[in-house]
């Protein structure tokens, strides 16, 4: 079954939106991090390339489910 899953939880680095998609989400949310962080969302954003340059990731939609594989 194709559905998508959303990861939620906990998200407050860009490793985390990297584990959450190997899990299986094709989309992140990231909240209560917005309140101890009101940059968190830009911070995460902007973190991103270079942690997926780290591990190789040309491209998010290429990890998602990789944990299940």
């Amino acid at each position: 079954v194709h559905i998508p899953v959303i990861g939620m939880g906990g998200i407050s680095r860009a490793e985390d939106v990297m584990e959450m998609m190997l899990a299986g989400a094709s989309a992140v949310e990231v909240g209560a991090e917005n309140l101890v962080d009101p940059f968190a969302c830009r911070n995460i954003i902007r973190d991103l390339p270079r942690v997926m340059e780290k591990y190789g990731v040309k491209s998010l939609k290429e990890i998602i489910g990789g944990a299940h594989r």
